[in-house]
């Protein structure tokens, strides 16, 4: 089969940005695995647990994106319930872990960085399935949320020059709306994770050491 050049175009657009983020998330993963050969016999099995159970983040924050994404009050809600019971997942998922890798005691650290990596690795997940969707399934859905944003710029009084509308522009196209969504998944993971490590760790008694 050959393709005409405005088809070549065509499919270099969509294809292009799919590739440079799948090499990008080969890139990360294969430097996360780099780590887990290096690390000490602790720290693999906080890497090789979180790489074994991210999926189970990863669907619940794909199903929270796909719900918000269908511009109704409702399942909106229901996006809203699923980013409360993403919270108490990763809470007993670091529990369980705690429980059945290291005996019921665990440092604070290491439970920060094991809640940390399974909402990371989960929103790479998600990020994958946000450009599948927003690149060939509804491909409004950035430029309407593009259109919503500057009207709440209008409605707020606040000028956008031409630098800032393309700034906003580039952010709202499938490649780096996803990769933002990683810059700040990873954001609310380590939030996240510095409060409920708190409740995770625990160590040693004195009477015990």
């Amino acid at each position: 089969m050959i393709f005409s050049s405005k088809e070549k175009s065509s499919l270099s657009y969509f294809f292009r940005p799919l590739g440079c983020l799948i090499l990008s998330i080969v890139a990360v993963f294969l430097y996360f695995c780099e780590i887990k050969n290096k690390c000490n016999s602790m720290q693999p099995r906080i890497l090789k647990s979180a790489l074994y159970n991210f999926h189970i983040i990863g669907l619940m924050l794909t199903l929270k994106f796909i719900l918000s994404a269908q511009k109704n009050n409702i399942l909106a809600s229901f996006a809203i319930i699923i980013s409360v019971f993403i919270i108490f997942v990763l809470y007993k998922m670091a529990v369980h872990f705690c429980e059945t890798e290291f005996n019921g005691i665990i440092k604070y650290g290491q439970a920060f960085s094991y809640i940390f990596l399974l909402y990371f690795f989960g929103s790479i997940v998600s990020s994958i399935v946000i450009f599948i969707y927003t690149s060939f399934i509804d491909t409004n859905f950035l430029g309407m949320t593009l259109e919503q944003v500057l009207k709440m710029y209008d409605d707020m009084k606040i000028p956008l020059d031409d630098k800032m509308s393309k700034i906003l522009d580039t952010i709202y196209k499938p490649t780096t709306y996803s990769f933002v969504n990683v810059f700040f998944s990873m954001i609310i993971a380590a939030f996240w994770g510095l409060i409920l490590a708190a409740f995770v760790k625990k160590e040693k008694s004195i009477f015990e050491k």
